[in-house]
């Protein structure tokens, strides 16, 4: 890995002129609306949002108001396979997760640890998480808000997609169809996906962890461990007790 620098805005922006670096730079902004300029290419900045600029490529940014950012610049992409010499431009999940690693990734190299595998380590999350996002980029906005609402609240048995689809302004139908088409099942199928799939990983460490199914029923969003037991079956074709002894 060669992480050339780490760094974030020492204080607000209103425009950042025109220039290029011999590495990759991966930016993403902190505070601030405006447009940035990759090669012959506008985009729109905001928070949250990130952008990829391709090695050689002159960039500039700016804004009526003001902007802050936190940017690392790098010679070596792990998955550079995608990226080639097109910048990227996606945004950052609601969590706020690329965000969170960039700021622990800052303060571990300012601490400056000669050959820190912590920072490596980071680094290289970073980087998947960024080829993550990048594939998401495709998605229709709306389509990956619900996806993330749906990821948020998988665990509550509270949580009513048919509410959620209403919240978003939107006909439900629409929804349902667009969400379809990106990803290729119904928000009820990705949501009962969710809930089986962190099933079965609780399931596999039954043995060790004592939960109960009633316990593990809960945990995924169910009240009722019937109810749970035979929407397990119908998706895996077992029982959970079946799936923990097998596994």
């Amino acid at each position: 890995m060669s992480l050339y620098e780490i760094n974030t805005s020492p204080h607000f922006f209103k425009y950042c002129g025109p220039h290029t670096h011999k590495c990759y730079e991966l930016i993403l902004n902190l505070e601030g609306s405006g447009t940035m300029t990759i090669g012959s290419e506008e985009y729109d900045f905001f928070p949250g949002s990130v952008h990829i600029v391709p090695k050689d490529t002159p960039h500039i940014k700016y804004t009526e108001d003001k902007f802050r950012d936190i940017y690392f610049l790098t010679d070596t992409l792990p998955y550079s396979s995608q990226f080639d010499n097109t910048p990227i431009a996606f945004s950052d999940d609601a969590n706020k997760t690329l965000e969170k690693l960039m700021h622990m990734m800052l303060y571990r190299y300012l601490e400056g640890h000669k050959n820190d595998t912590v920072l490596e380590s980071m680094y290289e999350l970073a980087m998947r998480i960024v080829a993550e996002a990048s594939a998401r980029s495709h998605r229709d906005p709306l389509v990956e808000q619900l996806i993330q609402l749906l990821t948020r609240s998988f665990n509550d048995p509270e949580f009513s997609i048919s509410t959620a689809l209403d919240s978003m302004g939107y006909s439900r139908d629409h929804l349902r169809r667009m969400f379809i088409a990106n990803v290729g099942v119904s928000p009820s199928e990705y949501l009962t996906s969710l809930r089986i799939n962190h099933a079965k990983k609780l399931l596999r460490n039954q043995k060790e962890t004592r939960s109960s199914i009633s316990e593990i029923s809960a945990l995924c969003g169910y009240y009722d461990s019937r109810y749970f037991s035979r929407i397990f079956k119908k998706e895996t074709g077992a029982t959970p007790l079946e799936y923990a002894k097998k596994h």
